[in-house]
């Protein structure tokens, strides 16, 4: 093959930022212990090398290896939740209880130790794409707390003429009262260096359950992490906010569409659209293990219309005309699909053909714009008008390589080709 004037030659970092992490997430009852079985399988597919702590918070132990089927750093520990201050004030155990037990002392002393960097996910994240890990290691390494900002705060902003004559209120600094929240479903710390950021969340849990005024938080433990991290409060200079893509909020009408990395499935809608979906997102089928793409991508239903379709590619024949040949994938326009770089895999090199799906279109001039990431990290960008586009990444160490395409033309299709086996092929 002969690599035109759009080629690039990019050089990726040499040690996966995901060895770095901990995940630890946290299930209990019947909902949040079928979640995290598919949250652990989505990170594990995002981020082979980062290690997970599940902690089983069930009165008896529920929550086995075999569940996950996995042989990544998974480590399981059966820890129910205590009779403590916040129990007595909102009953133990429950969804409430949690929010705030997660993080207490009392918890955290009975985790296995670790010397990596420490990521709180609540159990129904479900991780869609590979996050810029390597983009937290210097500020967490300098003391930095991460946490994305919510997108739906409009609905804390409705609740502060309430709060603002509540006696509530005076246990918040500013920006506890206000917002945009900042989100509790996916923290990332540094435990040998966070100002003691989880003691004050637990003392500030304590306090007010101790003044009754727990329930009258809004948006529960959210409130008490903006209040910790927002301006005016205690560890405000610390704060390091990121963009929605990083947590997603989505319901069973909203979607996080092909820019988001992590899909929160809050509340009840939700959760059982996702659990109801789970064959799409891990098909018995699923060969990511391989040089198969698995990710997000446009679907035209003539009956529903525009959707998005998820889960390893291709692997629902009802799309549209998928091809498994030599080709490569035949894909529609937008979509954003991900690699795991398989066992010696060196080098990733793509040629994306654009084309119009229809007859009549054929002579309009298609265009779009191909996103090029290695382990979640942006590194091109490339234009294509009605014509190919070429890709070719030395890689290191990297985990996984993704592409996200984009046009502002309906009715585009790209045509992918099967990228390791291509570069082995012309070495």
């Amino acid at each position: 093959m002969e690599i035109g004037p759009t080629q690039r030659r990019l050089v990726e970092p040499d040690r996966p930022a995901s060895a770095r992490f901990r995940f630890r997430m946290v299930a209990r009852g019947d909902k949040a212990n079928a979640l995290v079985v598919l949250s652990v399988k989505s990170l594990i597919r995002c981020h082979p090398n980062t290690g997970i702590l599940l902690v089983d918070a069930n009165d008896t132990p529920i929550l086995k290896q075999d569940l996950f089927g996995v042989e990544n750093d998974l480590e399981i520990v059966h820890a129910p939740p205590d009779d403590d201050d916040v129990a007595r004030a909102v009953g133990r155990g429950s969804r409430q209880h949690l929010f705030y037990w997660r993080h207490s002392p009392k918890l955290r002393s009975a985790l296995p130790p670790s010397d990596r960097y420490d990521v709180y996910s609540d159990a129904d994240i479900i991780f869609l794409r590979p996050m810029d890990l390597m983009s937290l290691l210097g500020p967490l390494a300098n003391g930095r707390i991460a946490a994305a900002v919510d997108e739906s705060s409009l609905d804390h902003y409705q609740q502060l003429g309430v709060l603002a004559s509540h006696p509530a209120s005076t246990m918040l600094p500013a920006a506890g009262a206000s917002g945009p929240l900042l989100q509790a479903g996916l923290i990332f710390t540094n435990p040998t260096d966070d100002g003691d950021f989880y003691d004050l969340f637990w003392d500030f849990a304590v306090s007010a359950a101790r003044a009754g005024h727990l329930p009258d938080l809004p948006s529960d433990d959210m409130c008490i992490v903006t209040a910790l991290l927002g301006q005016g409060g205690p560890l405000w200079e610390r704060q390091l906010a990121l963009g929605h893509e990083w947590n997603y909020i989505t319901d069973a009408q909203k979607d996080a569409g092909i820019f988001g990395c992590a899909a929160h499935y809050g509340g009840h809608r939700a959760k059982a659209l996702i659990l109801s979906r789970r064959e799409e997102l891990f098909p018995p089928t699923d060969r990511t293990g391989s040089s198969c793409a698995w990710g997000t991508v446009a679907r035209v239903d003539p009956a529903t219309g525009p959707a998005l379709v998820r889960g390893a590619w291709p692997h629902r024949v009802s799309l549209p005309a998928p091809s498994t040949s030599h080709e490569g994938l035949t894909v529609p326009v937008p979509f954003a699909l991900s690699w795991l770089v398989p066992k010696g895999g060196k080098g990733f090199q793509m040629v994306a053909t654009l084309a119009r799906t229809s007859q009549q279109e054929q002579e309009d001039q298609a265009d779009a714009t191909f996103y090029v990431y290695i382990d979640g990290r942006l590194a091109d960008r490339l234009q294509a008008q009605s014509g190919a586009v070429h890709v070719n990444i030395h890689l290191g160490t990297a985990e996984t390589v993704t592409i996200i395409g984009v046009s502002n033309t309906p009715g585009c299709q790209a045509q992918l080709n099967e990228p390791f086996e291509q570069y082995s092929q012309h070495r």
